[in-house]
Formats: C-alpha cells, sequence, structure tokens
C-alpha cells in the first residue's frame, strides 16, 4: 500500500509519503517546501512518487537535514529535475561522500542512498528570497542533524528530532544524553508549530518536544538508578520490563532495537566513571 498526502501550513507545503509492501504503511517520511526551499529529500523507495509529486514546485535549492536514507534518498534525482544546488551540514557532506552501510530492515523500510560527493556545506543559515532561516546542530539521534529555525516565523523544521514523544528503539550509533542536550537547547527557541521529518505538530509543538524530553530524562534516570545498583545491561533490560521489537531487531541485525536505549545510557555513565577515575589522586 502507498500513501501519499499534501498539506499546507501558513506558506508551506508538507509532503507525506509511506509505502508498505503488505497493510498500511506504519512509517513516513515528510519532505517540505517553502519560499523555493526543498528541505529534505524523502527516501528512494518512494522516488518515483516523490518525483512526480513534487514535479510541479518552483524549487531552487535544497537541503539535507542529515546523512540517513530516509533524508538523502532523493538527493541525486530532485537536484537533476530542478537543476538547482543542493546543501548540507559540513560534517553530513562528508558522511555522504562514503555514506556508512545499512541494515535489511532500514533497505526494505526506507531504501538505499547512493553517495554524494558535490553536497555543498552551509552551517549557519539558508536564505531564501524571504525567509531565513537559522541551521541548527541536534546531535544525538545522528551526529551530524541539524534543525531549520525561522524566527521571525517562529517555524523549528526540527528533523528527526521529535518523532515521537515515546520513542521504541535506538540505532547502535544514537546517544540519549546527546540528544537531550540537543532538545534542551532546541526548547530555548521561540516556537510553536514542530516540521518533524516523521509526525509534524503543527499545534502545540513545543508541548509535543517536552513530552518527548520528560521520556527520554525519565528512561535515562532509572537505566542510571539500577547501574549504580551494580546491575548490567541485560538485568537493567529485565527490571524495567522492557518490551523488544523482535521483528525490527531482527531484521535489522540488532542495529534497531530498544537494548541500545539502555547500553546508551550505560555509555554515558561508564565513560563518565572514567573521566572521574582519571581524575583521582
Amino acid at each position: 500500500m502507498t500513501i501519499i498526502k499534501e498539506f499546507n501550513y501558513e506558506e508551506i507545503k508538507g509532503f507525506k509519503f509511506g509505502k508498505q509492501l503488505f497493510g498500511k504503511p506504519k512509517m513516513f517520511s515528510h519532505i517540505y517546501f517553502i519560499d523555493g526551499l526543498l528541505i529534505d529529500t524523502g527516501h528512494s523507495q518512494m522516488r518515483k512518487e516523490i518525483i512526480k509529486t513534487t514535479e510541479h514546485l518552483a524549487v531552487q535549492q535544497i537541503f539535507t537535514t542529515h546523512h540517513h536514507e530516509d533524508h538523502t534518498g532523493n538527493v541525486l534525482a530532485l537536484r537533476k529535475q530542478f537543476n538547482c544546488k543542493a546543501y548540507a551540514p559540513t560534517l553530513c557532506c562528508e558522511i555522504m561522500k562514503n555514506p556508512p552501510k545499512i541494515s535489511f530492515a532500514q533497505k526494505i523500510t526506507w531504501g538505499e542512498r547512493p553517495p554524494i560527493v558535490d553536497l555543498i556545506p552551509k552551517d549557519t543559515w539558508i536564505k531564501t528570497p524571504n525567509h531565513q532561516f537559522q541551521i541548527i546542530p541536534i546531535p544525538g539521534h545522528a551526529i551530524d542533524m541539524v534543525a531549520l529555525y525561522e524566527p521571525r516565523r517562529k517555524w523549528l523544521f526540527s528533523s528527526d528530532l521529535y518523532v515521537n514523544s515515546y520513542i521504541g528503539y535506538f540505532l547502535n550509533n544514537e546517544c540519549i544524553s546527546t540528544q537531550i542536550a540537543s532538545i534542551r537547547s532546541i526548547l530555548a527557541l521561540d516556537f510553536d508549530v514542530l516540521l518533524c521529518s516523521h509526525n509534524p505538530q503543527l499545534k502545540n509543538g513545543k508541548q509535543q518536544l517536552v513530552k518527548k524530553l520528560q521520556f527520554l530524562e525519565t528512561f535515562f534516570e532509572r537505566v542510571a538508578l539500577l547501574y549504580n545498583e551494580g546491575l548490567q545491561a541485560k538485568e537493567i533490560f529485565r527490571q524495567l520490563k522492557l518490551k523488544e521489537n523482535n521483528v525490527v531487531k531482527l531484521l535489522s541485525g540488532g542495529s534497531l532495537s530498544k537494548m541500545n536505549m539502555v547500553k546508551s545510557v550505560l555509555n554515558h555513565l561508564e565513560v563518565g566513571r572514567k573521566k572521574i577515575h582519571m581524575l583521582s589522586p
């Protein structure tokens, strides 16, 4: 089943894409168009649909928020379609020259993305004829991820910072403590609409992001408490009565799992202990 939806928020056009071989899609990617700027390019599993759906837009430039395949899957195709320049954060530009391999689960959900050797680095502002968007680093989910913020209109294009107020699993290279810090920094901004790449919140966006922060902080604290009692990862998982999405874990070879969330907390705590030990006389 394929789902394509278009919606408008003020001058912003949003596009929602999802595809699943059997049944209704559960995962969607969103791309946004405002004042000649296309923000992200969606996943290659829906390349034909995305090219067709966006062909009427007057795209003058493309900006990619980070290197993950559901954001970069159609950069080359859309850049060719619109004969325009494609920008990304400097770190994303470097990563995309030789992007890391992805799991089977990611391939069947989003599809692959080809290397891109000539993305143009942009790290502070990206301008359109009528707007200036501040480029704000928000690492944690991905080391190169950024948000776009239009302070005059109070629009926040939050990439994957939100996704949902509850998170069921992590990639094996996600960092929960860095995510928490990124959310805290974004919450200091003045915004209401949260133009998320998977789950946009057109009302009360800041409140929804607060819920995400509270979830991550609570999860971190519960894991830390058990770690300080001497429990290891598997014991903590059982004590917290966490449930794994075994299908996702199996199809991803473990690169996507709830255990990765526990391990991310433990990695942070163990690094902190090592630093204290090194500073001890």
